[in-house]
């Protein structure tokens, strides 16, 4: 799993003035967000959170850089195998950060240059794909949402069934992914393409064409819900994510749960997924379980085929529970119409 981005050692960091720097106005806005996120908190608590935050940033940078050129030598000279032992475990990117899900069977990929751990959960007739993206990535897109997806406030809630409005910053809103409107949304709209790619080959052992649909934002705060829905694609595959930005703090202290039995209160804020008609005590008289409740994480990313019913229940209490989600179509597949065989192209 990726080391949390708040356990990033920035001892000996330095940043300069805020005044010295072009980018005021984003640090007004991380300041504001904190203090939206934690209404009682002082105003040094606040500077302290915005420089501390500068500094992860500053030591991500240097590390990315460090790894790089470490990683580009080692492969020029055929040592890739020396790149734990001579890179710093200090180091955000040093593999030992990730040893951990690979050896629970995750799968590295490398769409953009970055690291990210892909674990296929196959449950009875569905593949869920679970992805443990490194934080500074959920970190950036955080920024990106705050310093531009949010003020846009480009409303997406005529084409979704959630019940996001019961406080004045509840909101759905269009995260656009062409490069012409939003590089950033770009950049990730090509990291989903790859991982659609992954999911298709490990399901189904062929290659693919994804192409994302729409992607957007839902900004959820206490009483908000999602009731059971699935999603469309204009193939006749298609594939949705949930990416898990901001969680509150009362959601993150439940635990996972196996069994509703004497739980009140244990799913408040989880996502809730249906591929049948056997409910979660059914697997006490041996039929197989189809449903699950996942817990939202920061940092996870859950993928699966588009027309897998789910829903988010509501929670309670102060906080933002955010999250991101997009529809994926898959072409390049043959499919059978008319009794004619065709392939589809990336948005047939």
């Amino acid at each position: 799993m990726a080391r949390a981005i708040e356990d990033i050692n920035v001892d000996g960091i330095e940043i300069p003035p805020e005044s010295e720097t072009n980018q005021v106005a984003k640090f007004d806005s991380w300041r504001e967000v904190y203090k939206n996120q934690n209404p009682n908190a002082t105003d040094e608590e606040a500077q302290l959170y915005v420089d501390n935050k500068r500094k992860r940033k500053i030591k991500i940078a240097q590390d990315k850089v460090i790894f790089t050129e470490l990683e580009k030598k080692l492969e020029d000279e055929n040592r890739m195998d020396d790149l734990a032992s001579e890179l710093s475990e200090d180091n955000y990117f040093h593999p030992i950060h990730f040893t951990q899900a690979e050896e629970d069977g995750a799968i590295p990929v490398d769409p953009n240059g970055g690291k990210i751990l892909v674990n296929m959960r196959p449950q009875l007739a569905v593949n869920i794909m679970c992805v443990d993206l490194p934080l500074d990535i959920i970190d950036e897109l955080n920024d990106h949402i705050d310093n531009t997806i949010i003020p846009n406030n480009e409303d997406f809630s005529n084409k979704l069934i959630g019940q996001i409005n019961r406080d004045k910053r509840s909101a759905q809103l269009r995260f656009p992914h062409k490069k012409d409107e939003d590089e950033t949304g770009k950049m990730f709209a090509d990291v989903l393409e790859g991982l659609a790619k992954q999911y298709i080959k490990q399901t189904i052992d062929t290659d693919c064409v994804p192409e994302v649909n729409d992607m957007w934002t839902i900004h959820s705060y206490e009483g908000d819900y999602n009731p059971l829905h699935d999603h469309g694609s204009k193939t006749p595959i298609g594939l949705s994510c949930i990416l898990y930005l901001k969680v509150p703090k009362q959601i993150e202290a439940l635990e996972p749960v196996d069994t509703l039995n004497g739980a009140s209160g244990a799913v408040d804020g989880f996502t809730y997924l249906q591929w049948g008609t056997n409910g979660m005590r059914d697997v006490n008289i041996l039929r197989p379980q189809t449903d699950e409740y996942v817990k939202p994480v920061v940092g996870t990313l859950i993928m699966f085929p588009s027309w897998l019913r789910h829903s988010v229940n509501p929670f309670f209490g102060e906080g933002e529970r955010r999250t991101f989600s997009a529809n994926l179509n898959i072409g390049g597949l043959h499919y059978m119409k008319s009794g004619y065989e065709y392939k589809t192209g990336k948005s047939e």
